[in-house]
Order: structure tokens, then C-alpha cells, then sequence
């Protein structure tokens, strides 16, 4: 008995009810609405997780031991783009 008058409730709330194209197209705009959202919330997210890495990272490069042996690297790099035979 409950369930009757909850189902029908429910029926007389749903406006779409004899219109299937307009439920469709509230259907598909509320999916693009989600899928824009979640991009451009990713990319929010992610552009700050990266200037603060960014940041964090170039605090490290200061540092005197880490900024020696970057510039050891480096210098491999170079040593061995000079040395390195070249491909035609």
C-alpha cells in the first residue's frame, strides 16, 4: 500500500514522464556539464600540485650538495654529446 503511493508520488514528480526526448537531453547536457567540470577541476588541481612541486624542487637545486651533482651531470651530458659520434 505504501509503495503504491510512493510510486506514485514519484510518478507525478517526474515532469518527463510522456516526454523522452527532453529527459534525453537533460541526460546528455548534465553529462557534458560533469565532464567539463571534472576537466577543468583536474586541471586546476594538477597546474597547483605542479607550480608547488615546481617550487619545492627549485629550492632543492640550491642546495650545495645536490647543486654539485647536478652540475657533474651536466657536465657528462656535455662531455658526452661532444664525444658522441654523429648519426647521418
Amino acid at each position: 500500500m505504501e509503495d503504491d503511493k510512493l510510486i506514485e508520488a514519484i510518478e507525478q514528480i517526474r515532469r518527463d514522464q510522456y516526454k523522452p526526448w527532453r529527459y534525453i537531453l537533460f541526460t546528455f547536457l548534465n553529462g557534458i556539464a560533469q565532464g567539463v567540470g571534472i576537466a577543468l577541476g583536474t586541471t586546476l588541481v594538477l597546474g597547483i600540485v605542479i607550480y608547488i612541486l615546481t617550487v619545492i624542487l627549485s629550492k632543492l637545486v640550491n642546495f650545495p650538495v645536490l647543486g654539485y651533482y647536478f652540475g657533474e651531470i651536466a657536465k657528462m651530458v656535455e662531455l658526452y654529446v661532444k664525444q658522441a659520434p654523429r648519426v647521418r
